[in-house]
């Protein structure tokens, strides 16, 4: 043995024994020191990538992968993990070229055929998802997570038969006839059946393994109970649902952070003067955008589905169009507020360009005449929007802020830092009033081209209101519009919550269902009742 592999050996030792112990930033430096010695260690590259992926540090986990990749190119766990690294950062079609590939070395892994059906959820591709679902379900019947991926797919796609079939199909698969209980269950609930829902799940036990399927059984119960008007019981099985969401999904999510990052927006714009930007009076080459914000919950998606029955209209539904502008953005600024009047005006047309293209991915019409940016959220951004466009247009979405801040606490939502603050009506409520804050100042200090909407209206005065919205936007009404709920049927991409309750006509049970739950607000009443004083609505 030459002084260079045993050098090496003794160093993969100290690497275990930091393993062991836990002790990750001084593995990592070991495997760096490895490679100091020898750059091409497959080993050392590969366990530099998966310690990089475990601690957060994405870019040099897929640095390392990739490496890695090269130097073991038949080597299937590298390209499963690099997959994974991939669609961590959000760069699906990157994960699943290597899941793909890893297929090419190992057909009969279930477990990547699965991994490709999610990724293709998340592109809404409905084919694909269900073709890679069902093939990974052929090599192992009793995959119970594959299974509740279908499920969810035929849910979200009101593909109620194919959900039937396939849970006629599960009863006589599946070993664990409780697990079995929460789908035929949730099939009940589909079809209104409240009460037979609760019998199915109220007395059900399940193993800690199955941890999908308790989270479900939860918010179905709590959904039922809702139904039928027993209250106090719903608000216990929302409490435990999010309860549970936290623990197996929310333990590396700060959702202080968000709180943050909106408290340093409020104390950068309170005392800002916009005359300290000079604006270009150019007229820009394209058509001024349009966004549709709003706090999370309060009718955004309703108004996405009815501005679709206009076929000159394309509303993108939640993508991240602004969020890579503003990364892009950031690293021109270095993340600094004050930075924004410091642009000049080469960079403005630039970054127009940017948003422009950004927003050319996720157009399906390329000739429609309107396209609507939707991520209510965007709401906290104004400020950098006006920045690059000062002639934006803006629909916001209203609704009675206790109704919202209810309804953000009753969904589930995919967490992230600012979604993890629903899982309670005390941090919805903190993070209403800190939005609203926000945007207050913001209507104080700019000029903002908004047409407001409020759920309410929408709700008790469809044709008045859909009729303001398309002369905001230059459209012609038609009666066609009344008809939303039938788009929203035929919409297999309904990405968020709402999905279940757009696909039908509107109803009125929303408005004021907050007063069922009156008694969990009595916290946060003080952040609550200005913002209802604000926005017009009687409590």
């Amino acid at each position: 043995m030459n002084k260079t592999s045993f050098n090496t050996n003794s160093l993969f030792l100290k690497f275990s024994r930091a393993i062991k112990e836990k002790k990750y930033v001084e593995a990592k430096n070991i495997l760096e020191k490895i490679l100091s010695i020898n750059p091409n260690i497959f080993e050392a590259n590969h366990n530099l990538a998966i310690l990089s992926l475990q601690i957060g540090d994405i870019d040099n986990s897929i640095l390392y992968f990739e490496k890695s990749k090269k130097l073991n190119p038949k080597f299937s766990q590298v390209y499963f993990n690099l997959a994974l690294a991939y669609d961590k950062k959000g760069e699906v079609d990157k994960a699943l070229i290597n899941f793909k590939k890893v297929v090419e070395l190992d057909s009969n892994n279930s477990l990547v055929l699965y991994n490709i059906g999610h990724l293709y959820i998340k592109k809404i591709d409905i084919d694909n998802a269900e073709n890679y679902l069902q093939k990974s379900l052929e090599l192992n019947p009793n995959f119970i997570l594959a299974y509740h991926e279908l499920f969810s797919l035929y849910d979200r796609s009101n593909q109620l038969e194919k959900y039937k079939d396939l849970l006629n199909k599960i009863k006589k698969l599946l070993k664990d006839k409780k697990v079995v209980n929460v789908y035929f269950a949730f099939y009940e609930y589909r079809k209104k059946n409240y009460k037979a829902t609760i019998e199915l799940l109220k007395d059900l036990d399940l193993e800690e393994k199955y941890f999908h399927q308790t989270i479900t059984k939860h918010g179905i119960l709590a959904k039922s109970y809702d139904k039928i008007k027993r209250f106090d019981e719903a608000y216990y099985h929302y409490k435990i649902n999010n309860d549970l969401v936290n623990k197996y999904y929310g333990k590396d999510i700060k959702e202080k952070n968000f709180i943050k990052y909106v408290n340093n927006r409020i104390n950068f714009f309170k005392d800002f003067n916009s005359e300290n930007w000079s604006i270009s009076k150019e007229k820009s080459e394209f058509h001024d955008p349009i966004f549709l914000i709003g706090f999370p919950r309060s009718g955004t998606t309703l108004l996405d589905t009815i501005l679709r029955t206009n076929k000159l209209v394309e509303v993108i539904e939640e993508k991240p169009i602004l969020k890579n502008f503003l990364i892009n953005l950031e690293k021109k600024t270095n993340n600094d507020l004050g930075q924004l009047g410091n642009l000049d005006q080469e960079y403005i047309q630039k970054m127009q360009n940017f948003y422009f293209d950004e927003r050319k991915k996720y157009q399906q019409n390329k000739n429609s005449k309107i396209v609507i940016d939707k991520m209510p959220l965007n709401i906290i951004h104004i400020g950098e929007i006006l920045r690059f466009f000062p002639n934006a247009k803006f629909v916001f979405a209203l609704r009675n802020p206790y109704d919202c801040v209810l309804s953000c606490f009753m969904q589930q939502f995919q967490l992230n830092p600012a979604m993890k603050n629903f899982l309670s009506i005390n941090s919805s409520a903190i993070l209403y009033d800190l939005v609203m804050q926000l945007w207050t100042i913001y209507r104080k200090v700019f000029s903002i081209n908004c047409h407001f909407v409020k759920y309410e209206e929408t709700v008790l005065n469809f044709e008045k209101t859909t009729k303001d919205i398309c002369k905001f936007l230059d459209i012609v009404w038609s009666d066609e519009t009344k008809n939303f709920y039938k788009t929203g049927k035929d919409r297999l991409d309904i990405s968020t919550p709402s999905y279940d309750q757009v696909t039908s006509p509107l109803y009125s049970k929303s408005v004021n269902r907050w007063k069922n739950y009156e008694k969990e607000f009595e916290g946060v009443k003080n952040l609550l009742d200005r913002w209802a004083n604000e926005f017009d609505y009687k409590i």
